[in-house]
């Protein structure tokens, strides 16, 4: 390594702000339908998720544990905090985007029930809404904010958040400037842990879907 990468590397290191790992829940009982809001528990299979979940974190050393306050991301959330003695603290601002009136269907009981409607989004999201959805422009902004509280509350920590597929797929899209229309194109796995560091100049992502 060069003199002059050695001090860039120093001056980014001293630029590092806070490390986001974003969890994506363990499979709800709804898993297969567009949940958004609805306050699903874990399925069997989403119980059984957490072992292997728990060993994909126990390389971290958290300071702080965040989790959507929806049954499913607490449930997700919660061994890791009793392993590192820490307290799941709920944020609102972490749940997933409210479907309006697909909420609890699938995507083939949506298309047979308005197929106008989903062909309509499937076009022009994001600026075709779901009839009574949070418009994506108010889900984006709603998760950046609360990101942004979050990563300036915990400067020089690493923190879990443990949330929902829609909000970690705009918490990466917005470190990779992806364009809106893209960001769903980001497979988010349930139990996926995705790790992005943040710097006072900006952000870098160290993994996706792992």
């Amino acid at each position: 390594m060069t003199v002059g990468a050695k001090s860039r590397s120093r001056q980014r290191r001293a630029a590092w702000v806070c490390t986001l790992v974003l969890v994506r829940h363990a499979a709800s009982e709804g898993a297969g339908k567009f949940v958004g809001q609805t306050d699903e528990p874990l399925s069997g299979e989403g119980r059984r998720q957490l072992s292997k979940l728990a060993r994909k974190l126990s390389k971290f050393r958290f300071d702080a544990i965040f989790a959507s306050d929806l049954t499913r991301a607490v449930e997700t959330a919660r061994p890791a905090a009793e392993h590192q003695k820490l307290t799941v603290q709920k944020r609102p601002g972490l749940r997933e985007m409210h479907f309006g009136r697909w909420q609890g269907f699938s995507w083939q009981q949506i298309q047979r029930r308005e197929p106008r409607a989903a062909d309509l989004w499937l076009k022009h999201f994001p600026s075709q809404s779901i009839p009574g959805a949070e418009k994506f422009k108010q889900f984006k902004r709603r998760v950046k904010l609360q990101l942004e509280a979050i990563v300036e509350a915990n400067q020089g920590r690493c923190v879990l958040i443990v949330t929902h597929a829609g909000v970690i797929r705009v918490a990466l899209g917005a470190a990779l400037g992806m364009k809106d229309e893209n960001t769903f194109r980001l497979a988010q796995d349930h139990c996926a842990v995705n790790v992005v560091e943040h710097f006072t100049d900006g952000r870098t992502v160290r993994c996706v879907n792992a």
